[in-house]
C-alpha cells in the first residue's frame, strides 16, 4: 500500500481527465480534495469528462495517434481554462502518453514516470500486475521491467480484464465474486509464484478497494499518480 507522504502541497490549478470510468474520476477528486483539506489550502480544480468507450476503442486498436490527438485536445480545454497541469485519471490510456504531450500545449503528468520510484520506495523485486489487458501484457507499458514480473497466465488475463473492463462501465464495486477471485489469485500469485505484491494498475481497482482494501500485499498506481499531482511535478 502506498503511504500519503508528508504535505508539501504546492497550491496549483489541477486539470483531471475523467470518465475513464467515472468512479476513478470520483477517487482522484475525493483524495486530492482531502489532502488539500488536511493542509488547510484551497482547491482548484477543472474535470474534464472523456467518453470511455472512444478511449477503449482506440487502446483495443492500439492507435496512439488517435487517443493521442483526442486526449490532447481535452487536455487543451484545460489549459484553456486556465489549468497550470493536467493528469489523465487511467493508466491505460497511457499507452498514448507521447502522443498526448506533442498535442497538449502544456504539462501532462505521466503515471508511468512514478511506477519505478514506488517499486523502490515500497523494496518490490517481484510483483504481478492487475488492470486492463493491454496494460498486463505490456508491463504497464514497459514502466515496469519484464524480469521483476509475475506473468499471469492467458485464461487468467482474461478474467482479470473482463472483470476490470465490468468494474469500470458498470460501476460494480465489492460482489463477493469479485473480491473473492481477486484474492484467492493473488494469494496464488504471491504464495505459490514468488510474487511480493499486486500492483493494481487500473484506476477503478483503485476506486473498487476504497472502502475495504485488499487482503494481499498491493502497490496503487492511482495512488502514486495522485502523489506525482499533489507534489507538483
Amino acid at each position: 500500500m502506498v503511504e500519503k507522504p508528508a504535505s508539501n502541497i504546492k497550491p496549483t490549478k489541477i486539470g483531471l481527465v475523467g470518465g475513464l470510468a467515472i468512479r476513478a474520476g470520483v477517487f482522484y477528486y475525493d483524495k486530492i480534495l482531502e489532502r488539500y483539506n488536511d493542509a488547510k489550502i484551497p482547491l482548484h480544480l477543472t474535470l474534464r469528462h472523456a467518453d470511455v468507450n472512444t478511449v477503449l476503442g482506440y487502446i483495443s486498436s492500439a492507435n496512439r495517434a488517435g487517443l493521442g490527438s483526442y486526449l490532447g485536445s481535452l487536455a487543451n480545454e484545460l489549459f484553456d481554462a486556465g489549468v497550470d497541469t493536467v493528469a489523465i485519471t487511467a493508466v491505460a490510456p497511457h499507452l498514448a502518453i507521447d502522443d498526448i504531450k506533442k498535442s497538449s500545449r502544456g504539462p501532462i503528468i505521466n503515471v508511468l514516470e512514478s511506477i519505478e520510484g514506488g517499486l523502490k520506495a515500497a523494496g518490490l523485486e517481484r510483483v504481478a500486475i492487475f488492470g486492463n489487458r493491454a496494460v498486463m501484457a505490456s508491463d504497464i507499458f514497459g514502466s515496469v521491467p519484464e524480469r521483476m514480473v509475475v506473468k499471469l497466465d492467458p485464461k487468467e488475463i482474461n478474467v482479470v480484464h473482463d472483470t476490470y473492463n465490468d468494474i469500470a462501465l458498470y460501476g460494480k464495486r465489492g460482489t463477493k465474486a469479485e473480491v473473492e477471485y481477486f484474492r484467492h489469485l493473488a494469494n496464488d500469485l504471491i504464495i505459490k509464484r514468488g510474487a511480493q505484491a499486486i500492483v493494481l494498475a487500473g484506476t477503478d481497482l483503485s476506486s473498487f478497494y476504497a472502502e475495504q482494501k485488499p487482503e494481499f500485499p498491493f502497490l496503487d498506481v492511482a495512488e502514486l499518480h495522485i502523489n506525482q499531482i499533489l507534489a507538483g511535478i
